[in-house]
């Protein structure tokens, strides 16, 4: 662990740059968070004795050629929150009672709604056993009034998160009907993972007490738009690996050798070179 965040840092990881007109610290003024702070978190999940699991809920439909593939995310996500169980949980509906908007012709959902529907349906879940839940959907998602959408949303105090999948699709801003007539190209389908992964990960990353990134370029860098988004990487910074494995105690080797075959696997080449070359350094002797 220790040449995992102190060995050739340089080499793996590159700071994150000058912020541009719209990007996330262009806006928001981050002052980052150390590992004294993140040990001082307390609104953070710590698996403990049976509460290991993190229940993931799919609401709305799935039922669609390029919907998010919940099946190959979870084996991600098994992966790299190591230690902790994944389950998917049977795909329940959206309630009469939750706040949603047309936005320019776009239904979206307010994501206080589905902090109240993930507490309402707890008894549906193994209380003994659940350490997270967090919501999925295919349908765009906002937290209030003040913004045009959000990719996700964690609530740490209640151990729910919300992320929405719908605008990880390239072709997001065609009409529904070309969306979900349009063959999914391997081209896109590498994207659409990519993406949803990064959220999920991302996200409950939150959950565990990480703060957004401002020391490098990092999984956990804020973003407010499909740039950003796609710059973020598919792995934590030395800063913020060093948090995760405070709390999951997890053997980096070990981790990074089952996330990179799941890269190969799924075919995603960028990755799959940064964790082989990463390995290779962190195996390298102390010199």
């Amino acid at each position: 662990m220790q040449m995992a965040v102190k060995h050739k840092v340089d080499e793996s990881f590159q700071p994150v740059p000058a912020p541009c007109s719209g990007d996330w610290l262009r806006e928001h003024q981050e002052k980052g968070q150390t590992m004294k702070s993140f040990e001082r978190t307390t609104s953070k999940a710590t698996p403990h004795a049976t509460f290991k699991t993190i229940y993931i809920q799919p609401v709305g439909s799935f039922n669609q050629p390029r919907a998010a593939p919940l099946d190959v995310i979870t084996e991600f996500s098994r992966v790299f929150f190591a230690g902790c169980e994944v389950e998917v949980l049977p795909t329940i509906d959206f309630t009469n009672s939750m706040s949603h908007r047309d936005n320019w012709g776009v239904v979206q959902y307010r994501t206080d709604g589905f902090y109240n529907l993930l507490a309402q349906t707890r008894d549906k879940r193994d209380r003994r056993r659940e350490l997270l839940c967090v919501a999925v959907t295919m349908t765009d998602i906002y937290p209030d009034e003040k913004w045009n959408f959000v990719y996700g949303q964690a609530s740490p105090l209640d151990g729910f998160g919300v992320y929405s999948f719908a605008r990880l699709d390239p072709l997001f801003f065609k009409s529904s009907n070309k969306l979900n007539n349009t063959p999914l190209t391997d081209e896109h389908r590498i994207i659409i993972l990519r993406r949803c992964v990064k959220i999920l990960l991302h996200e409950v990353g939150h959950l565990f007490g990480l703060k957004h990134c401002i020391y490098y370029i990092c999984l956990m860098n804020g973003a407010n738009h499909e740039i950003e988004m796609d710059r973020q990487p598919l792995y934590l910074c030395p800063v913020c690996l060093r948090k995760l494995h405070s709390t999951l105690q997890f053997d980096v080797r070990q981790m990074y050798e089952k996330f990179v075959n799941l890269c190969e696997k799924y075919q995603l080449e960028e990755e799959t070179i940064w964790y082989r070359r990463r390995l290779e350094l962190i195996q390298e002797k102390d010199t």
